[in-house]
């Protein structure tokens, strides 16, 4: 998945959308031409041919096919109603996959995708409030233009709206993006508008004056508590990293600095120098509690890399640290927290496993007196370099109630917990293709429901209902019914 909760490196991978585009800042839409927020050398539209319907953009492009119709064109104005003009995106071709790109759903319509990072000059404050405008096309030309949209961030089931990324609140009204960089100019700015029909405006700009900062970061479910790490990295495998976590808080319309925190309490395992290294947080959804998974690297007396989850805790205003969760001698880089702070889910698994060691996800619980403790170990299925613990293709997420788990796996070179008749919908696994692994809890045990197989299609972004009743992904959406996961 894409990482979706602060910066993360260029893709290396072809299926990425816009969404990891535009809203992780990690690359950016590259855009030309003239009009100052209108397509000016536009032809006019071609007689015959209608607007495509439905045309929305949550998770991916969607729109209705169009009587007629042999191909579709996207026209992107990166800031709205700003003076940035609007464009014609480029097609993407067989051997590009960077571009506009889309493909029928049969009677579902279409679904595209729009990635080109070949535009470095625009941050993404320069086109947050995007719009969007899609026309059918035919031998004899193009027709009229769809009314513009913009991208939600969020997706909107039946059980309700879900931020795709932690740094989205839950009303969809707030948004941070950190913006690291190697020198001290790294910043996270705090966007806010006023209705999902409005458009974004910048409300704060936070700095710490160090390098990379930024990268991750959570924010509440009211959008008032935001946690942002920083990081300098190590100058060589003998130095360790100097990291450090702030915590801020809103009042109104001004952010302030409420704690700093160091992960400094660490197993004696990790022989010193000992370097931390944050891949993601967690807040819940009142914000009073901070799940940091770390990955701890001993550089001496032989390089090694082990995994460990710090709990914090808020009390009035003030932090401290409430656990520390040790997931074996492996790295923690993918986790998922319950909205009320008393599931959490972690992986226990190293980016450099053997293909003979099976990958499984941790699942801690906490007791009404703030303890901690570990409920289950469960066996998700695929061994391999790039299992759930895969940088920017792998994501676990919780239902509201943290009773239903979903783990967004690849697969490499074969399949060893997970076979061919696991599978409830799609194709056996292939080399480099991903799945979907559904779980469910019932009083401490876990039992898994289903495992969905996509190929590469399962690469984009995805989302989890509240309810864990409803699952989209790779541009389907699945249906939960008594405990049995159905097909579209």
């Amino acid at each position: 998945m894409n990482r979706t909760d602060g910066w993360i490196p260029a893709p290396s991978r072809a299926k990425n959308s816009l969404r990891t585009a535009a809203a992780l800042g990690c690359a950016l839409v590259a855009l030309a031409g003239c009009g100052g927020g209108s397509d000016d050398t536009a032809p006019p539209p071609a007689p015959g041919l209608a607007a495509p319907t439905n045309f929305t953009f949550e998770l991916d492009f969607r729109w209705t096919a169009t009587p007629g119709a042999t191909r579709y064109e996207l026209h992107v104005d990166p800031d709205g109603p700003g003076p940035l003009p609007e464009a014609k995106a480029a097609d993407a071709t067989n051997d590009d996959w960077r571009g506009f790109r889309y493909q029928s759903r049969g009677s579902q319509g279409f679904t595209g995708t729009f990635y080109d990072p070949s535009n470095a000059t625009l941050d993404l404050a320069g086109y947050i409030n995007a719009t969007y405008r899609l026309r059918a096309c035919d031998s004899n030309g193009c027709g009229t233009f769809t009314a513009p949209i913009v991208e939600e961030y969020s997706y909107e089931f039946p059980s309700g709206r879900v931020p795709i990324f932690h740094s989205l609140s839950k009303d969809g009204l707030t948004l941070a993006i950190g913006q690291p960089s190697a020198g001290a100019d790294s910043t996270v700015a705090v966007f806010t508008r006023s209705s999902r029909a409005h458009p974004w405006q910048q409300q704060a700009l936070l700095r710490s004056g160090n390098a990379r900062f930024g990268y991750p970061l959570a924010l509440s479910d009211d959008g008032n508590t935001l946690a942002i790490n920083e990081q300098v990295p190590a100058e060589n495998n003998l130095t360790p990293y100097s990291e450090r976590t702030y915590i801020y808080q809103r009042s109104g319309s001004t952010w302030s600095q409420q704690a700093s925190l160091t992960h400094s309490n660490i197993p004696s395992a990790c022989q010193q120098p000992c370097s931390t290294y944050a891949s993601k947080f967690a807040l819940s959804a009142d914000g009073s509690l901070l799940a940091v998974p770390i990955q701890l690297r001993s550089h001496t007396p032989q390089y090694k890399t082990m995994g460990t989850v710090v709990i914090y805790a808020r009390n009035g205003a003030t932090w401290s640290q409430q656990a520390l969760l040790e997931t074996g001698d492996r790295s923690a880089d993918i986790m998922a927290l319950a909205r009320d702070g008393k599931t959490l889910v972690v992986n226990e698994g190293a980016q450099y496993r053997s293909e003979s060691v099976p990958s499984f996800a941790l699942v801690f619980t906490q007791q009404n007196n703030g303890t901690w403790s570990q409920q289950a170990r469960i066996p998700v299925g695929i061994t391999y370099v790039e299992d759930i613990s895969a940088f920017h293709f792998s994501d676990m997420k919780l239902s509201d109630d943290g009773n239903t788990l979903a783990v967004l796996a690849t697969n490499g070179s074969e399949d060893r917990a997970v076979h061919a008749t696991d599978f409830s919908c799609g194709p056996p696994l292939w080399k480099g293709g991903y799945y979907m692994a559904l779980f469910t809890r019932n009083g401490t045990a876990w039992q898994r429901q289903a495992a969905i197989s996509r190929g590469h299609e399962g690469s984009t972004t995805w989302a989890l209902a509240r309810d864990g009743n409803a699952l989209l992904y790779g541009n389907e959406m699945f249906t939960r019914s008594n405990g049995a996961w159905a097909c579209p």
